[in-house]
């Protein structure tokens, strides 16, 4: 299959080899769409639809998908074909436009812009599988993304098991900051040998909590486009935005650096989010993949073309993945996002209580009577990440299982040649409970770290 526009603005060679060959096959859902506009009788669609009275004793006689309508009784003020029927693709009209407005509601001084370039949020079954199919369109198996050295554990799974995508890392850290040369220095680096550099952020960071302060997100931001500026290869640009809604600290950046990335022919933003924190519900697996278009893409002749077959392609993977996603995640979640003045303040409450948390959190910390633990930089989001220095000569794993088994307090270790220590979710314990975690952290580690001495010693 041929796309005339993304070839003629540049567009397709952003595109990993399996990105530029990937489309959406004219099959049952193409024809069901058609059909949908034009058929007097509708052959088309596997789902079993009839009169209403089919399956409601007091129905009258406008088609319906037919259902059980015990589940529907489950779905108070849902019309059937807000929860029944198959959807397309890429997500619903109505969701996708929905959460559009949602991230424009966010985007500050930038919403203007941002109006004309945003595409269409792609829908996907969580950001999880938001991260997989981007990186599987913009980068090949055996090539490079570049991450943080502090990310969470599923970036290695997603991109290097199962995508067979090597990650070529930097330290997070700089000063206690970001690390904005050691970015800009590993995409020099991976320019060297390869003419797209794909980079994947994620603020707040999990599993650290860490956000970049205002200042060094602006300097992140001036850095990357003075990198375009300079050179005909291609940069994209993956935030991965699944906690934004959730900084504390006022000095650090209070929402996504995609807002501030400006497109331009060779740097493509891309914001990867969804209702998963965003809406706080968890198990809705309601992602999305956003790209801003550099105006370049958006001339009158090629705008329409260039969103038609973006959109054809991103269906082509949802297609060939899991065919399509939840109907009735979609409608409610867009009936919510009609009501966001309500949703905000709803949310707000949530919002309010992990920010408490999160400083007596932080009081608690840096009361601990240990000096073999360092607290890594954190400012918002659902976590904070407690490191196990390297002279108390333990490992991760182990202090979790001790912590767990002896005294009843559940951590999650990270053991990996860049990291050894313990991801602590603020998100789901109580206030009344953090100091106690504290103290027993400390004194398991002050603990394990004599015992390994004694056992040295003898």
């Amino acid at each position: 299959m041929d796309f005339p526009a993304l070839t003629r603005t540049g567009a397709m060679e952003f595109l990993s080899g399996f990105g530029k060959t990937i489309h959406n096959p004219q099959g049952i859902l193409y024809w069901t769409g058609k059909a949908r506009a034009k058929a007097r009788i509708n052959a088309t669609i596997g789902s079993a639809r009839g009169r209403e009275s089919t399956v409601y004793p007091d129905g009258g006689d406008r088609e319906i998908t037919l259902c059980a309508p015990l589940i529907h009784s489950f779905f108070n003020g849902l019309e059937t074909e807000e929860i029944f029927p198959y959807t397309p693709e890429a997500g619903t009209p109505a969701f996708r436009s929905a959460w559009r407005k949602w991230i424009l509601a966010r985007a500050g001084d930038q919403s203007g812009r941002l109006e004309r370039q945003l595409h269409p949020p792609v829908l996907t079954p969580g950001i999880t599988a938001a991260i997989s199919i981007a990186a599987r369109m913009f980068v090949d198996p055996g090539r490079c993304i570049i991450t943080a050295d502090r990310r969470w554990e599923n970036y290695d799974h997603v991109l290097g098991q199962n995508l067979g995508i090597r990650i070529a890392d930097f330290p997070l850290y700089e000063a206690g900051d970001l690390n904005v040369a050691g970015l800009v220095a590993a995409i020099r680096k991976v320019w060297l040998e390869q003419d797209n550099a794909v980079v994947l952020l994620n603020f707040p960071n999990n599993p650290t909590g860490f956000c970049p302060s205002a200042a060094a997100g602006r300097r992140l931001v001036e850095a990357l486009d003075g990198l375009a500026e300079g050179t005909a290869k291609r940069l994209v640009l993956l935030f991965d935005d699944a906690y934004e809604s959730y900084v504390y600290d006022p000095a650090a950046m209070q929402s996504s650096l995609f807002y501030l990335c400006r497109p331009r022919p060779n740097l493509l933003p891309v914001k990867l989010d969804g209702v998963t924190k965003e809406l706080l519900w968890y198990g809705a697996r309601a992602g999305a993949i956003t790209l801003a278009c550099p105006d370049e893409w958006l001339s009158e002749d090629d705008a329409e073309a260039v969103a038609a077959e973006l959109d054809n392609k991103f269906a082509g993977v949802n297609r060939g993945l899991f065919s399509n996603n939840s109907t009735v995640t979609q409608s409610v979640a867009t009936r919510a996002m009609e009501q966001m003045e309500r949703l905000v303040v709803e949310r707000q409450r949530t919002f309010e209580l992990l920010k408490q948390r999160y400083r007596t959190l932080k009081d608690e910390l840096g009361k601990m009577d240990t000096d073999l633990v360092t607290v890594e930089p954190f400012h918002g989001g659902f976590f904070c990440f407690i490191t196990l220095r390297p002279e108390s000569g333990l490992r991760a794993t182990d202090v979790a299982n001790h912590l767990l088994d002896e005294h009843g307090v559940g951590t999650v270790p990270f053991d990996s040649d860049n990291m050894n220590g313990l991801r602590i979710a603020f998100c789901s314990v109580e206030s009344a409970d953090l100091p106690e975690l504290c103290r027993t952290l400390s004194q398991t580690v002050n603990e394990l770290a004599e015992r390994r001495r004694a056992h040295g010693q003898a």
